[in-house]
């Protein structure tokens, strides 16, 4: 057997460290297309509802509810006609969210959808849902509830889509936000 008697040191590959450096964006976590939407209940007999889908279209909310026009009239004076305006900020602007579907297509699961008939049938007798459009704005709103539909102006089931846990046709839920918390 033979005995190693010297040592030797053997360079692999250069030791120079390569830095590379790259700006870094962060954006808020609540906020962004894919952030989900919820509704909570006040008493707390319902629990928070987490949108599985965020509607595909809503109308009179963007970042915050939207502005009506102003109101503008003519009044007639003793002596002259005046030009008067109302500002008119619609505190409890409407805001309708509608999820499409078709007869062929489903809007959304049947799981999701009976949360949100348990949020219609159950309004709260203390205080307000709270909605918080998490795709849109961080801010949350008290709503009531107006209307929930399925698949037209009631709401309309299709035994052979609920056996595969969806919903056909269009689903329109319209509410009235009150207040921002």
């Amino acid at each position: 057997m033979s005995i190693i008697s010297t040592q030797t040191t053997v360079t692999i590959g250069d030791a120079t460290a390569i830095v590379t450096t790259s700006d870094l964006v962060l954006q808020p976590t609540i906020i962004g297309t894919l952030a989900a939407r919820g509704l909570t209940h006040p008493q707390g007999t319902l629990g928070p509802l987490v949108y599985t889908k965020n509607p595909d279209e809503w109308t009179n909310f963007d970042v915050s509810p939207m502005v009506k026009r102003p109101s503008v009239a003519s009044l007639r004076t003793l002596t002259d006609t005046r030009l008067t305006a109302w500002g008119g900020f619609d505190r409890d602007a409407s805001v309708t969210e509608i999820w499409r579907g078709s007869e062929t297509e489903a809007s959304m699961e049947i799981d999701f959808f009976r949360q949100l008939y348990a949020y219609f049938e159950n309004p709260p007798t203390v205080g307000f849902i709270q909605w918080s459009p998490a795709d849109r704005t961080v801010n949350v709103y008290n709503i009531l509830i107006e209307r929930l539909t399925a698949g037209g102006s009631e709401i309309k089931m299709n035994f052979i889509a609920l056996r595969k846990n969806y919903i056909l046709g269009d689903i329109v839920f319209k509410f009235r936000i009150v207040s921002q918390v």
